[in-house]
């Protein structure tokens, strides 16, 4: 291999850069520069007419994806309803290389796709309550594997829902990212939370006194935050402190799984067709925690942003959103539209 092809393979692996100014992070990730679309897809396959015949996520298609990491049922001898594989197009590498003092560094850890279901739809409320606990058990169980490996700081669970939202194809899916380094949005929680113990405790409060209160399932509450980035955010707390979601019970799996397909059917009521997404916001893995007061104090939640209106120039540039409706015109009207 030439120099020039060693630094061309080089530059195609996912790595970290950061602004010298802000210390604001940047994942560099060319591959998913080519990831497809479904009408591209189609086209490539010569049939846009049956999605079996081209998408990838599919059940009988199989093949084009690379080997199940986790499925559900776990038996191979029986139909899937919930897979998780490999993501083709990866902003992560499994094992960095060590940079130099000048060079930016590998992003190291690991990328999956959770395929939701054996059928082409193209939303969560297609999928039974049963086969949605399932994809929410088995991203529990691969969320406990990812935080066995010592290279790993933190993971997430995240969807993107609709091409508003990020989503290239329409076959539900999430993604589940586990990296070798803490992001700021839980640096920044973390932070919060050394300042005041109390910090997931008094957003409960606050919400149940200011009416923001949209849904509860067991011990998990469903609520409208005081400064939602869009209207009808929502996001889905633990009542107890409860530091990492692949640690929670089989009943806060049931729990959130039913709590999404409600929050997802009554957002569809208020604005059909929105797109949105979501994210777990869990706490550092033990070994990248050093204050035993966070693990004891944290509540994981799931966030979910509707993507009513596009992040413009003075959101990107300052960092501050905007929004249209209230926290408690929003949670009103979520309540309103419960089935």
């Amino acid at each position: 291999m030439t120099a020039d092809q060693q630094d061309h393979s080089r530059r195609a692996i996912p790595r970290i850069c950061h602004d010298p100014v802000s210390g604001r992070p940047v994942f560099v990730a060319p591959q998913r520069g080519g990831k497809p679309d479904d009408r591209a897809l189609a086209a490539s396959l010569g049939d846009s007419r049956d999605p079996l015949g081209w998408c990838p996520f599919c059940a009988g298609n199989e093949s084009r994806t690379p080997p199940d990491l986790a499925r559900a049922p776990a038996d191979p001898a029986l139909p899937w309803r919930a897979r998780i594989v490999p993501n083709t197009f990866p902003i992560t590498v499994p094992l960095p290389r060590q940079a130099g003092p000048d060079e930016p560094r590998e992003a190291g850890g690991i990328h999956d796709v959770v395929i939701e279901s054996p059928r082409h739809d193209r939303s969560i409320l297609d999928v039974d309550a049963d086969a949605w606990h399932d994809v929410w058990s088995l991203c529990r169980q691969r969320l406990a594997v990812v935080a066995s490996l010592d290279s790993l700081a933190w993971a997430t669970v995240f969807k993107n829902s609709g091409p508003k939202a990020g989503a290239s194809l329409e076959h539900i899916h999430s993604q589940i990212v586990g990296l070798d380094v803490v992001p700021p949005a839980i640096d920044a929680e973390m932070a919060a939370v050394r300042r005041d113990a109390a910090t997931f405790p008094r957003l409960l409060e606050a919400a149940r006194r200011g009416g923001r209160i949209v849904a509860e399932r067991g011990d998990l509450v469903a609520l409208v935050p005081p400064a939602p980035r869009q209207p009808y955010e929502t996001w889905i707390v633990a009542t107890c402190p409860e530091a990492h979601f692949h640690a929670t019970s089989s009943e806060r799996v049931v729990a959130i799984a039913d709590l999404t397909r409600d929050l997802v059917a009554r957002l569809e009521r208020i604005a059909p067709g929105c797109h949105y997404n979501w994210w777990l916001h869990q706490a550092p893995f033990p070994r990248s925690l050093t204050d035993d007061r966070i693990a004891a104090s944290w509540h994981w939640h799931l966030e979910i942003v509707p993507r009513l209106s596009e992040f413009a120039g003075f959101e990107i540039g300052t960092g501050c959103h905007i929004t249209t409706r209230s926290a408690e015109e929003s949670a009103e009207m979520l309540r309103d539209a419960g089935g």
